[in-house]
């Protein structure tokens, strides 16, 4: 028994490496396709800097071609560190979709997490463009949801680049690090919460109490709700 669950934790971490290269591949290939927007989108500033800088990445609409093509290279990203935490955490609880033991399976169950979270993506949309009406902030709403995703996109490469190295470095991961990748990745979230406020605070004539509430109504209060929800149906 003891070999097979070994046998299985070494199936998993080859095809996560695989996943990571294929990632990895998948971001060269912007680079040469979209060289000027990939600079100016997968940058420091864009997870870092509390002031909006304006640039070809700050300025893409939401659905252009070129930030549809991002968001879903960010959700591809945040697929492949989903599944690396929840294997490496919960394996005997998971639902047998979400176990990866096998490479072929591994890259469906990869892209169809990715869906799934590029469909929750446009659902966040709708409700930034409905709480941006509520709140009479309707110029926001591009600017919070091209926010929302630069930030991701740099914050995840970084993460998939540790999980990485985790994998490479160990058969098994250190659970310590494990952890760690968890709750730094629940730390950005409200992070990005906090980033996208300022900067909205330094764009816009509202008091700073209407622009956090409006904060907390789109990234707050529905982050706190899920991870609630979330740690409950694990107890």
């Amino acid at each position: 028994m003891m070999i097979y669950s070994q046998l299985e934790m070494v199936a998993s971490r080859d095809a996560f490496i695989v996943l990571l290269m294929l990632l990895l591949i998948a971001f060269a290939i912007s680079k040469v396709a979209f060289p000027k927007v990939f600079s100016e989108l997968i940058s420091p500033n864009k997870l870092f800097g509390f002031r909006v800088r304006e640039d070809l990445g700050t300025n893409l609409r939401p659905f252009s071609s070129e930030h549809l093509y991002f968001t879903a290279l960010s959700s591809l990203s945040i697929s492949f560190v989903g599944l690396y935490l929840l294997n490496s955490l919960a394996i005997g609880s998971l639902p047998d979709y979400l176990i990866i033991d096998h490479f072929g399976v591994a890259i469906l169950q990869w892209l169809g997490l990715a869906l799934g979270l590029n469909i929750l993506v446009y659902i966040k949309f709708m409700l930034i463009l409905i709480f941006a009406s509520l709140f009479d902030m309707k110029e926001a709403i591009s600017r919070h949801f091209i926010d929302m995703i630069n930030a991701s996109l740099f914050f995840f490469l970084i993460m998939l680049l540790f999980l990485g190295l985790i994998s490479l470095s160990s058969f098994i991961p250190n659970p310590q690090y494990v952890h760690a990748a968890v709750l730094v990745a629940i730390l950005f979230y409200y992070y990005r919460g906090l980033l996208i406020y300022v900067r909205l605070l330094n764009e816009r004539a509202h008091s700073k109490l209407y622009i956090f509430s409006y904060i907390c109504a789109t990234e707050l209060a529905p982050l706190t709700i899920g991870l609630v929800l979330i740690f409950n149906s694990q107890i």
